[in-house]
C-alpha cells in the first residue's frame, strides 16, 4: 500500500473491515517494515516464526485434499465404465430390455 495516497482500493477496504487497526499500522508503517519489526520482536523474545510451519501444513493439506479428489474421480470414471460395460454386456446378450 502507498502510504501518500488519498484513494482506498477494495483490498483495503476489505483489511479495514476485517481489522481496521491492522489497515492503520500498515498503512502507517507499510507491510516491510511490521515484518522488520515482528521478527526484531519475536528475536527478542525468543519466538520462533509461525509463518513457515504453517505455509508447510498448508502445502500438507492442500497435497493430501488433491490426492483425495483424484482418488474419488478415479473411482467414479471407474464405476461408471463397470456399469456401462455391464450394460452393454446385458443390452448385447438380450436381456435387459
Amino acid at each position: 500500500m502507498d502510504k501518500d495516497r488519498q484513494t482506498l482500493s477494495a483490498t483495503e477496504l476489505s483489511k479495514f473491515s476485517y481489522c481496521p487497526y491492522q489497515w492503520y499500522y500498515e498503512r502507517l508503517y507499510g507491510r516491510k517494515e511490521l515484518r522488520r519489526l515482528e521478527v526484531e520482536r519475536n528475536e527478542r523474545l525468543g519466538l520462533a516464526d509461525s509463518r513457515k510451519e504453517r505455509m508447510e501444513a498448508g502445502n500438507a493439506y492442500h497435497k493430501n485434499a488433491g490426492r483425495n479428489i483424484r482418488r474419488r474421480r478415479i473411482t467414479a470414471v471407474t464405476a461408471i465404465v463397470i456399469m456401462t460395460a455391464v450394460l452393454l454386456y446385458l443390452l448385447a446378450k438380450g436381456g435387459v430390455l
